[in-house]
């Protein structure tokens, strides 16, 4: 049962009138001055509902308590105060509604009265206290809200940008959704998607989402958790959201220098390796050019490993000039290169092969003309293997190498 405090100098039949009226409702707490007050508030501080201080006028250093209450209901608890008083006392003790005390209740007034003034009071010291909370709130860099159980927002700690009319002093987020005020849709409709998963199913969920506003561009995480009533149902949503742009795009730029070879600024072979366990069927036709650079180990023993390394990001230069930019290209070796072609059938791939022959010319370094050998394979399905298709190409490529050592002899 809930407990109320009485601040009473002594009996009167105002203490035994107000007994009987909240007599089965609340739990009754009697001291008898300030001091004893201050000490059970700080005592029984979740147990107590409010306080009622009968006669204020007549309790010495009344104001001690009130200035007490008043300041902690802004950051320590919520409890409101009420005066209990009666006819003969109403004028002095009425002098003392303010900021802590709520309302005044007269001894007479019917049970229901008594009561709803009781509810209404810490009904509305709890909307001042969420209201300071909210203030609070404001100064994190970190937005907090909630949602009610058809994703409408209830409150929301900050505007941010995103939003269509965050810099209007007169509008208000609440009772809206996402797809009513967020400026990207399409983030809109994934996260009001997502409010309604996590209202039906009751799982909390963290995800990051990318926003581009103004050429600027913003990773956010949003973390959200179902609000539940006693019996497991889901009443709402509270949610937080961090602004992580520094740590996503440290982590982005650790992941592309994990995948890529620092030489060509093309994919390794690292990732090659993962990114063929991940071709699907959506990718075919597929066609797979496999090469190596003619004559490199030549102009590395005349011209050394500097020139070299540059003769091999000519090679690279030569492929983005003529693939498409649909191409994955890898370095799997130290001259050596598979380029996946999605979509890209065999007639298309030949044709693009010759290209790379005719334009390999005009790539040129110390009076050396580069010159790259090519392999072609295509898959139409998955029916062989893809490194079988791989081991073709290779062979293709090294029969065109053996080719052009010939007509040098």
């Amino acid at each position: 049962m809930k407990s109320i405090l009485v601040v009473a100098a002594g009996e009167s039949d105002r203490l035994n009138y107000f007994d009987k009226i909240i007599s089965g409702k609340y739990k009754l707490i009697r001291v008898n001055d300030v001091e004893g007050a201050l000490e059970k508030l700080k005592e029984l501080l979740d147990g107590i509902t409010a306080v009622i201080i009968d006669n204020p006028s007549s309790i010495n250093n009344i104001n001690a308590l009130l200035d007490f209450i008043s300041e902690s209901n802004t950051y320590i608890f919520a409890i409101p105060a009420l005066v209990l008083t009666d006819k003969e006392n109403a004028d002095k003790d009425e002098i003392y509604l303010g900021d802590a005390v709520a309302d005044v209740i007269e001894a007479g007034q019917s049970k229901r009265v008594v009561l709803n003034r009781i509810e209404r009071a810490v009904e509305s010291i709890n909307s001042v206290s969420f209201s300071e909370i909210g203030n609070m709130l404001k100064v994190l860099p970190s937005l907090i809200y909630l949602k009610d159980a058809n994703g409408r927002y209830v409150f929301c700690s900050q505007y941010w940008h995103h939003l269509d009319n965050y810099d209007d002093p007169d509008w208000t987020i609440r009772g809206k959704t996402d797809m009513e005020i967020r400026r990207d849709k399409e983030n809109a409709r994934a996260a009001y998607e997502s409010d309604l998963k996590l209202i039906e199913t009751g799982i909390g969920t963290s995800y990051v989402i990318e926003e581009n506003e103004d050429g600027k561009q913003e990773f956010l995480q949003i973390i959200k958790e179902p609000l539940k009533y006693p019996d497991g149902r889901v009443r709402g949503i509270i949610a937080i959201i961090n602004n992580v742009t520094e740590q996503e795009l440290l982590k982005r730029e650790l992941k592309k220098r994990a995948v890529t070879d620092e030489l060509t600024g093309i994919y390794n072979r690292s990732y090659f390796d993962e990114f063929v366990e991940r071709i699907s069927e959506s990718t075919y036709p597929l066609s797979i050019i496999t090469a190596d650079c003619d004559r490199l180990k030549e102009i590395n023993d005349i011209y050394g490993h500097m020139v070299g390394d540059e003769y091999i990001r000519m090679a690279v230069m030569l492929f983005k000039t003529i693939l498409p930019e649909k191409s994955i290209m890898f370095r799997t070796g130290g001259d050596e290169f598979v380029i996946f072609l999605p979509g890209v059938s065999e007639t298309e791939a030949r044709d693009y092969i010759v290209k790379l022959n005719e334009m390999e010319k005009i790539f040129i370094i110390k009076d050396r003309e580069l010159s790259v050998s090519f392999g072609l394979s295509t898959m139409e399905n998955g029916e062989v293997p893809i490194q079988d298709h791989i081991a073709f190409s290779d062979a293709q490529m090294y029969m065109d190498k053996k080719e052009k050592k010939k007509d040098e002899k």
